[in-house]
C-alpha cells in the first residue's frame, strides 16, 4: 500500500506540478481519493467512479475503488472486488480538495474567466442575442 502525504508531491504553491507527467498522473489520482473521502465522517466510506488499477493474473480488475476515512482521519483508497489496499492518504487536511467537489460557477462561453467577480462584464451565463 502506498502511504502518501500529498504535500511530498505538490509544488511549493500547493499545486499539482506539471513539469513531471508520471507524477502530475499520481497526484491527480491522489487529489481525486482526497476530494471523495475528505468530507466523509470518521469511519464512513464510498464508492468512487475511478477505476480499480489492478491486474489480477493478468487481467485488469471491473472493479471501482472505493474510500474511507479511518479513525486517525486518514483516507484510505481501496478496491472492494480484488482487494486491492492502493493507498493511505494522511497530512490532506489543508489541500484545495479536502471539502470535496469545488462549488458551481456560472458557464462562460465567451473566453473569459470563471474565477472572475460575477458582478464584472463578461460574467456569467451567456445572454441571449435575440429579444424576446
Amino acid at each position: 500500500m502506498l502511504v502518501v502525504d500529498p504535500w511530498h508531491w505538490l509544488n511549493t504553491n500547493g499545486d499539482i506540478p506539471t513539469d513531471n507527467l508520471h507524477l502530475r498522473r499520481q497526484m491527480l489520482r491522489i487529489a481525486r481519493f482526497i476530494e471523495y473521502g475528505g468530507p466523509l465522517k470518521k469511519l464512513e466510506c464510498r464508492e468512487t467512479l475511478m477505476e480499480c488499477r489492478k491486474r489480477p493474473r493478468g487481467v485488469p480488475c471491473t472493479g471501482l475503488m472505493w474510500v474511507a476515512k479511518t479513525e486517525r482521519d486518514e483516507i484510505q483508497a481501496f478496491c472492494r472486488v480484488c482487494g486491492n489496499d492502493e493507498a493511505a492518504v494522511h497530512n490532506w487536511h489543508e489541500t484545495e480538495w479536502a471539502n470535496g467537489m469545488m462549488e458551481a460557477v456560472p458557464i462562460n462561453f465567451d473566453g473569459t474567466d470563471n474565477d472572475r467577480d460575477p458582478a464584472s462584464p463578461g460574467s456569467g451565463p451567456p445572454q441571449s442575442s435575440t429579444a424576446n
